[in-house]
C-alpha cells in the first residue's frame, strides 16, 4: 500500500513537471511568430558556422548572440531583453577594447550599460513597488512581460538634434588623441547609439531608425577593421542582420503604436461614459 502510494505520487510530480515544461515552452514558442523563428534561427546558424570558419575569438562569438537575442526580444517588447542587453553590451564592449575601437569600447561599458541598468531597475523594481502600492490601494492591474510603447516628444527632439553634432565632432577629436581607429566614424557610430539606446531605454519606436542608423554605420567601421586586421567579421554580418530586424521593428512597433493609442482612447472614451 504504502509502495502503491510513493508510486501514485511520483506519477503526479511527473505529470506536473511535464505540465509545467510544457506551459513554459510554449511562453517561449509564443514569443516569434513562425517566420520570426526561421529568421532568428537562420541568423544564429549563420554567425555560429562564419564563427566556426573564420576561427573567430569566443569572447566575440558569444557577443554577437547575445546582441542578436537582445534585439529581437526587444522586438518582441520583451522587459527581460534588457537583462541581455546588459550581458551584451558588457562582452560586445570588452571585445571592442581589444581591437582598438576604444569609441565602441566607451559607448557600450560606460553608457550603454548603466542606462540598461537603470531600465532594469525601472522596468522590476520600481515597477514592483508601484504595483505593491496599488494592490494596497486596492487597483489591481494585470501581470504583463511586455513594455507599453513611449512617444517621442519635443524635448527629445531637441536632445537628438544637440547630441548628433556634438558628440561626432567633440568624441571624434578626443578619439583621434587616443589614436582610435577611424575616430570619427566611430564618433558617428557612437552618437547613433547614444540617441538610439536613449530612446529603448524610453521604449519610443523611432530608437528602430537610430538603431538602422547606427547598424550601418557600425558595418562601416568594421569593414574597415576587418581589412585591416581580418578581425570582426561576425559585427559585420551582425549588423546586416540588424539593419533588418531594424527595419522590421520599425514597422511593427509603427503599427502597435497606433493600436495602443486606439485602445487607450476607447478605454477613456468608455471611462468618461461611466462617469456621467
Amino acid at each position: 500500500m504504502f509502495k502503491k502510494t510513493i508510486l501514485n505520487l511520483n506519477k503526479f510530480h511527473s505529470i506536473v513537471k511535464y505540465m509545467a515544461m510544457k506551459k513554459v515552452l510554449k511562453s517561449i514558442i509564443d514569443i516569434f511568430k513562425w517566420f520570426e523563428w526561421i529568421f532568428v534561427i537562420g541568423s544564429l546558424i549563420t554567425l555560429v558556422t562564419l564563427s566556426i570558419i573564420y576561427k573567430s575569438p569566443i569572447l566575440e562569438i558569444i557577443s554577437v548572440i547575445f546582441g542578436l537575442l537582445s534585439a529581437v526580444l526587444n522586438c518582441k517588447r520583451k522587459k527581460y531583453a534588457f537583462f541581455i542587453y546588459a550581458i551584451y553590451v558588457i562582452l560586445y564592449g570588452a571585445f571592442a577594447f581589444t581591437q582598438a575601437q576604444y569609441g565602441e569600447g566607451i559607448l557600450n561599458t560606460c553608457i550603454n550599460l548603466p542606462i540598461y541598468l537603470y531600465t532594469i531597475y525601472k522596468y522590476y523594481i520600481k515597477d514592483h513597488i508601484k504595483k505593491k502600492n496599488e494592490k494596497n490601494s486596492g487597483e489591481v492591474k494585470e501581470k504583463n512581460s511586455n513594455f507599453k510603447i513611449g512617444t517621442l516628444t519635443k524635448k527629445m527632439i531637441i536632445v537628438i538634434v544637440i547630441i548628433i553634432p556634438l558628440v561626432t565632432g567633440l568624441y571624434g577629436y578626443i578619439l583621434s588623441l587616443i589614436n582610435s581607429n577611424y575616430p570619427y566614424v566611430n564618433a558617428l557610430a557612437t552618437s547613433f547609439a547614444l540617441v538610439a539606446v536613449f530612446l529603448t531605454s524610453m521604449g519610443v519606436t523611432w530608437q528602430w531608425l537610430f538603431w538602422t542608423f547606427y547598424s550601418s554605420t557600425n558595418a562601416v567601421l568594421w569593414s574597415l577593421n576587418f581589412a585591416n586586421s581580418n578581425e570582426g567579421l561576425l559585427y559585420i554580418v551582425l549588423s546586416c542582420i540588424y539593419v533588418t530586424i531594424n527595419t522590421y521593428s520599425l514597422i511593427t512597433w509603427i503599427k502597435e503604436k497606433k493600436l495602443q493609442e486606439s485602445k487607450q482612447l476607447q478605454s477613456t472614451t468608455t471611462n468618461s461614459g461611466e462617469n456621467q
